[in-house]
């Protein structure tokens, strides 16, 4: 079943036993690439290139914005909970002028680029990511935090920046992993 607001076929891949709410908005789908088992539930927009490995779960009312010359990367079992803003690109407020309408020049230092989620990532509810950021494999970002700056493998952070406060369990997460799902997503993307 097509979507309301664009149809499966014009996205650029679309994997087996991928769920994608019926009020979805992607503005460029042929920008979109979707691996197996994933689910974008309903009320979310994308507005940049996206490439979703296997087994990732965006949750509702997540925005994923950048423009046709930013992109996110979500790598296998990563999620994205409630409501969470991934801001591949980013208008000056200081310098430029801040539409989507005008040049290239007149935008000043418009920031464009990769905002990259590595494997067993999970970005808290209400969180925003800026542009430029690489989670490391595992990082975690409470709800209700900024994201501005690279993050470790395996540390949860929250707060406005977000700032580490914990670690977490790597071995039993990977044997976990290993242990239901073995090799399913080997090769998959």
């Amino acid at each position: 079943m097509d979507n309301l607001y664009f149809s499966r076929s014009s996205l650029k891949r679309c994997g087996k036993n991928v769920i994608i709410g019926l009020t979805v908005r992607i503005r460029y789908p042929e920008l979109v690439e979707i691996g197996d088992n994933v689910i974008i539930d309903d009320y979310t927009y994308i507005s940049t290139a996206l490439k979703l490995h296997s087994f990732v779960h965006i949750a509702s009312g997540c925005h994923i914005i950048g423009g046709r010359r930013a992109s996110v990367v979500m790598l296998e079992y990563s999620t994205l909970a409630p409501n969470v803003v991934l801001a591949a690109g980013c208008d000056d407020f200081k310098g430029g002028v801040a539409t989507p309408l005008v040049p290239v020049e007149a935008k000043g230092d418009f920031q464009v680029g990769t905002i990259f989620i590595n494997r067993h990532c999970i970005v808290g509810a209400n969180s925003v990511v800026l542009p430029n950021v690489k989670f490391g494999e595992g990082a975690c970002v409470g709800a209700l935090s900024l994201v501005t700056h690279d993050l470790d493998e395996w540390t949860v952070y929250a707060g406005h920046p977000a700032r580490p406060v914990s670690r977490r369990n790597k071995e039993k997460i990977l044997s976990l992993e290993k242990q239901y799902l073995g090799d399913r997503n080997a090769g998959q993307g």
